[in-house]
């Protein structure tokens, strides 16, 4: 896109065609980040919540909009990264230097995260050490371990993201042939869901959009962007 705009200047110019065959057309990125709408919001953590086998991506999922963190940032967060009494918690790791910082909690993310420590004090005990990760490996397939961070949410994110809702019934469920509900029956083969095709990576792009419509500055704006800086606390 760089280019484009060069060239286009130059052509203006009259210049281009000296330059036109030495510089080869990139090919451009297509998967650009998506927002979504406040209803499809609703709609995503309505559905993750209210199946207990997503209860993983949906916290996950709470942290992500509520934050801008990344999913590996949000995997290898360990309890000792986090402060309950300052309502904060730190990026040690990140994909970039410049993605390492001090993160303050909303009360969204506040309560995810509380949720995750009740949860690891049932599997684990009451004794929840510093250096085990917020979100275990194999936690609802094998029995969990708490010394090795979650290799993903892949499985469960699919059921939120793909589960439709019939008009004539108004019961959620996953994609099928046929509706679930038996007074129904009717072919759900052409239904699809609002989210279909929604990555967990888009929550990142959501969140900055959310941030630049509550009329934030350009600069704190461009910091999100660049450096995944958090939301105000609210």
């Amino acid at each position: 896109m760089e280019i484009g705009i060069l060239r286009r200047v130059l052509t203006k110019a009259k210049r281009w065609h000296f330059l036109q065959d030495e510089i080869p057309r990139l090919p451009e990125r297509r998967d650009i980040g998506r927002a979504l709408q406040y209803e499809e919001k609703l709609h995503l953590l309505k559905v993750a919540q209210s199946n207990p086998l997503c209860e993983t991506a949906y916290l996950a999922a709470v942290l992500a909009l509520n934050t801008t963190m990344r999913s590996c940032e949000i995997r290898q967060l360990c309890w000792r990264d986090i402060d309950f009494m300052d309502r904060s918690l730190v990026i040690r790791r990140s994909t970039t230097q410049a993605g390492e910082r001090l993160i303050p909690l909303n009360e969204s993310a506040y309560r995810a995260l509380r949720r995750m420590r009740e949860r690891s004090q049932v599997l684990f005990g009451a004794s929840v050490q510093a250096q085990w990760y917020v979100f275990p490996a194999a936690e609802g397939y094998s029995k969990p371990d708490p010394t090795r961070p979650i290799s993903g949410w892949r499985s469960a994110w699919r059921s939120p993201t793909r589960a439709v809702c019939r008009p004539a019934c108004g019961q959620l469920q996953n994609a099928s042939q046929r509706c679930s509900n038996v007074d129904c029956a009717v072919d759900l083969s052409a239904v699809q869901s609002p989210l279909a095709g929604l990555r967990f990576h888009d929550l990142r792009h959501h969140a900055i959009t959310e941030l630049a419509e509550s009329q934030a500055s350009d600069s704190a704006i461009m910091s999100c962007r660049l450096r995944d800086t958090c939301l105000p606390r609210c």
